[in-house]
């Protein structure tokens, strides 16, 4: 395993190549991240510093430096631990300054977004240097009413949006030209049932599962949304339902808050827009349909593969695809998008671990939930 280093404008600093372990998680519609171990040397105290880049030989997806740990034990072994956030945290670095309101494509909201923010904004103080939108990405996602909270942080906002839609994020960095590209993408179905692609089933059957754990909880289930709008004096306030078929036990409701949602607002061209009652209720609506995939029902499973199975990581399946996970002597076979994986590296001995569908919610995506 070889670790190349960069500056912030790509211009190679270095190679790391005694690495004591690496944990590589790419994770599908969120920020993958990364911790890396390495023993104590002058050549990488030089390179693994703040706001450095690591790209990992032959990949397309690179992570910044933010986090420097040097240590020594009793035994006298130094060490540096490294973590940080692969380059779509950068959005992170951005709020949505100007409210969108729109009705369009997923894929269109996610690059207005980092458009407006942090590609090509008014102000040319928040551009992110060399970072373009992708021209070919080709998703299936209809188009959505979408209002986006005041001053959100800008990979927040995108994160939700695209984990609505189940779609995938990335940047893309090409080190030779020091371009970093934000793309918009889809997983293939790799299904049993369908008959387009080539099926991938994972099964401790079939032993391309070395451990497994499956996971299926409510805990965090929310089937009815409440959603209030904008509080104008002298006018009632409106509201709107989500999800309003459920009925007794299998109803579990939540009130959401949207006064930022206004019915009365300016353009990207500063001209009034006024909005029908219908029109606005569908506004609320949506902002409810979207904060509601935060309360789904969780079915996991967390698998450990046999890397030397029938199935080739990047080639039979990768991070976005949805496939088949069967445990016979549990009863279960379903079929689930591959969200997360974590690639270990560790005495030239790789590993990967999968996450199938959606891990519990984190703490502090709980705490944001009651927050609100």
């Amino acid at each position: 395993m070889e670790l190349y280093v960069y500056n912030r404008d790509m211009e190679l600093q270095g190679i790391v190549e005694k690495i004591a372990s690496l944990i590589w998680t790419r994770r599908y519609w969120s920020c993958g991240e990364f911790k890396l171990l390495v023993p104590y040397t002058e050549d990488h105290i030089r390179l693994l510093v703040k706001n450095n880049i690591l790209m990992k030989r032959g990949d397309t997806e690179a992570a910044e430096i933010r986090f420097i740990n040097i240590s020594k034990n009793s035994q006298g072994l130094e060490e540096i631990e490294v973590q940080g956030k692969f380059l779509l945290g950068w959005l992170g670095k951005r709020v949505v300054k100007k409210q969108i309101i729109t009705t369009d494509t997923t894929q269109n909201i996610l690059y207005r977004i980092t458009e407006e923010n942090a590609v090509n904004p008014a102000d040319a103080a928040r551009a992110i240097p060399n970072l373009t939108l992708a021209d070919d990405d080709d998703t299936e996602s209809g188009a959505i009413e979408y209002v986006s909270e005041p001053f959100i942080n800008a990979l927040l906002a995108a994160e939700t949006a695209a984990k609505a839609a189940k779609l995938g994020m990335r940047i893309i960095t090409d080190p030779h030209t020091g371009a970093h590209e934000f793309s918009v993408y889809e997983g293939r179905n790799l299904t049993a049932d369908q008959t387009e692609n080539t099926p991938c089933i994972f099964s401790q059957e079939f032993d391309n599962i070395v451990e497994q754990q499956f996971t299926n909880s409510i805990e965090n289930l929310k089937s009815t949304a409440y959603v209030g709008g904008e509080e104008r004096e002298g006018v009632p306030r409106k509201f709107a339902a989500v999800g309003n078929v459920a009925e007794g036990l299998e109803r579990d409701e939540v009130f959401i808050n949207a006064t930022d949602i206004m019915q009365e607002y300016e353009d990207d061209n500063g001209n009034p827009v006024s909005l029908t009652d219908p029109q606005y209720i569908a506004l609320l609506a949506a902002r409810g349909a979207s904060e509601l995939e935060q309360y789904a029902e969780t079915l996991a499973f967390g698998s450990k593969v046999n890397t030397h199975s029938n199935l080739k990581y990047r080639e039979d399946y990768d991070l976005g695809d949805r496939v088949t996970c069967i445990n016979k002597r549990w009863g279960i076979k379903i079929d689930v998008r591959i969200t997360e994986i974590a690639e270990t590296y560790q005495q030239n001995i790789e590993e990967i671990d999968i996450t199938f569908g959606e891990s519990l919610p984190a703490l502090l995506t709980q705490i944001r939930q009651i927050t609100k």
